[in-house]
């Protein structure tokens, strides 16, 4: 689980995540919202209130979530559901741990993780859904899988694991749909988020080196060696890019990090030849982002995005930064896109003043 670098204290209404504050409203502060505006709305019941959702994607016409939490719409679920736009299903008999990243890869669901068995199969960390059952990728990994993409037809898993399928892999590997492969020696610490930009697989992470060359936390492959990314980021405690999106054909990282390169970004920033700043940044770790409605959004720990007060959303259109209504009363480390709703996914009670377990929707 990703979650334990970010300290969670509860007391009544009141949430501290990682010592910010906020509250969350009673049914009857309840905000209303007129028909065809932007709003927030939750996903029925949503999840047992002590867990956090990880990970959310779209497959099979439904909105597939994952994370630490047994219930989901009061049902038992086992760390995984589905959402068909009404109401939660279990997906299959669910996992024994945590789920932390998804990815489709050869029309199967992949599901990664901390978990040791899905379906009651045993499949350590990663797993794949065929639409009926779930099946192991090899012997799988070692340790925890934390992200999933594909790239060059392969599927690619990073995370805390230092072998895959046996082999040595520190980090970071890649499954051909039979065996797993390591990505040249891998990086020096675990890889948090990874995506493909311009043909290049970017990952970010803890990571200070990858394949021996000093990138700091941020790195490209190109099918046969790693490159640093410009030069990097810096100056933070427990330094690290947890989240990377493209907007418009832009790379775009998020974590907790004070500059990217030698430019003050404040934990997010663009690239195209060299890292740039977005507007004054956010005042704490950027976790998730996603493009939504022609617009960047990020989600975290942060309660101002530039000089606005956003509560741990934001939304970016090239300029200046927004907020989407009263924003949400606690972490976001997940977003996604479902049909035409953006969903925030994580740790929370309340999304724009209404109770909202865990995960959320921002439609119309």
């Amino acid at each position: 689980m990703r979650y334990d670098r970010f300290p969670v204290f509860r007391a009544g209404c009141l949430v501290i995540i990682a010592g910010i504050l906020a509250f969350s409203c009673s049914e009857e502060d309840k905000p209303t919202s007129p028909a065809g505006e932007w709003h927030w709305a939750p996903l029925g019941a949503g999840m047992d209130s002590l867990s956090l959702v990880e990970a959310t994607i779209t497959y099979g016409g439904r909105l597939i979530a994952g994370g630490t939490f047994d219930s989901a719409g009061g049902i038992v679920v086992n760390h995984i559901a589905a959402w068909n736009g009404s109401s939660w299903a279990s997906f299959g008999s669910g996992m024994d741990g945590s789920v932390s990243a998804f990815a489709i890869y050869n029309n199967q669901l992949i599901a990664g993780g901390s978990f040791h068995t899905a379906g009651g199969t045993p499949a350590n960390y990663i797993a794949a859904w065929n639409g009926s059952s779930w099946s192991p990728l090899g012997s799988g990994m070692n340790q925890a899988v934390w992200a999933l993409t594909v790239y060059n037809g392969k599927l690619i898993a990073g995370g805390q694991f230092t072998t895959a399928g046996g082999v040595n892999a520190k980090y970071i590997a890649s499954w051909d749909g039979s065996a797993w492969s390591p990505l040249g020696s891998g990086t020096s610490a675990q890889v948090h988020c990874l995506i493909e930009w311009g043909g290049v697989l970017v990952a970010g992470g803890w990571f200070w080196t990858a394949g021996g060359t000093t990138v700091r936390c941020i790195a490209g492959w190109n099918g046969s060696v790693w490159a640093p990314l410009s030069t990097g980021m810096t100056i933070a405690e427990k330094i690290g890019v947890y989240a990377l999106t493209t907007w418009f054909d832009t790379l775009v990282a998020g974590g907790n990090f004070l500059y990217a390169g030698e430019v003050r970004v404040n934990h997010i920033a663009k690239t195209g030849a060299n890292w740039e700043p977005m507007d004054s940044g956010m005042s704490a770790s950027v976790l998730a982002l996603t493009a939504f409605d022609g617009k960047l959004i990020a989600g975290g720990e942060f309660l101002v995005a530039g000089d606005v007060g956003v509560n741990h959303v934001a939304a970016w259109d090239g300029s200046s930064w927004a907020s989407l209504g009263v924003g949400i009363n606690g972490l976001v480390f997940d977003l996604s896109v479902y049909g035409n709703q953006l969903i925030a996914a994580g740790m929370f009670s309340t999304a724009g003043g209404k109770k909202a377990s865990n995960i959320a929707a921002w439609r119309r």
